[in-house]
């Protein structure tokens, strides 16, 4: 049975769409797709990081039920779509673009996922899932490797960060409009520091192989200490596995006559 949605503030969601639909107007630029690519994409980076949250919570998509939703993202989208050769030619509007849609969108996601008493994990969870899910869905759409899951710039991250904000500002009561404008500047913040002094994510580290040392160097090492010098040890090849004199080693062939 599907309850009532409780609503974040409905400027909250449509700025988020608004954003985000120029956003993938501005990658489809980048991109040079066609009329139809552009407007495809603006609406699920516009859309889909609303439709991912509502989704998470069991709800069904406000984007879809309500009125205000389609509209919006269809202005925005073609307003991306008209001022594509100027948006292909400032880099700076893609990437601040980027960073206020992923702000928005987290907003949206943390706070209604607290409206529902979620525990605060979920509610993080809820709230980076949003950031990121139109951006995943263009980079699959467009055939490219999913910006989130590899090694680059504060994307997830800066999310996080910026939920965590906000939960821990809602925690202390702080009014609203202080979580979300705490929240929003984090989120930017990370997003643009990112951008400008080329930060990225950490890579896994590799503690298997701080730990152990390289495979066959211990066993080969274990031999060579437990037999006498001349023994027929080579460099990991015995001495009863060298073939005959006159063969050919790498044919197996038996000797000319």
């Amino acid at each position: 049975m599907l309850v009532h949605p409780l609503q974040v503030p409905l400027w909250t969601d449509l700025a988020a769409v608004v954003v985000g639909a120029l956003a993938g107007s501005v990658i489809a630029a980048r991109e040079r797709y066609d009329v139809f690519g552009t407007l495809l994409l603006a609406v699920v980076m516009g859309l889909g990081g609303g439709i991912a949250r509502d989704l998470l919570l069991g709800l069904r998509p406000v984007a879809i039920t309500s009125r205000y939703y389609i509209p919006t993202v269809a202005v925005a989208a073609v307003a991306g779509l008209l001022f594509t050769s100027l948006v292909r030619r400032l880099r700076i509007v893609f990437t601040l673009l980027e960073a206020l849609s992923d702000g928005l969108f987290t907003i949206a996601g943390v706070e209604k996922a607290l409206l529902y008493s979620l525990p605060y994990a979920s509610a993080a969870f809820v709230g980076v899932a949003a950031a990121i899910t139109g951006g995943l869905l263009a980079d699959v759409l467009g055939g490219r490797t999913v910006e989130a899951v590899k090694r680059g710039p504060w994307n997830a991250t800066a999310a996080l960060g910026g939920a965590v904000v906000y939960i821990v500002t809602a925690e202390v009561h702080s009014p609203d409009w202080v979580s979300r404008l705490a929240a929003f500047v984090v989120v930017v913040g990370m997003r643009l520091a990112s951008a400008h002094w080329g930060l990225q994510t950490p890579a896994v580290p590799d503690v298997g192989e701080k730990i152990a040392p390289r495979a066959g160097v211990l066993p080969s090492a274990g031999r060579r200490a437990d037999r006498p010098p001349g023994d027929g040890d080579g460099d990991g090849e015995a001495a009863g596995d060298s073939p005959p004199a006159g063969t050919d080693p790498r044919s197996g062939d038996e000797p000319g006559g």
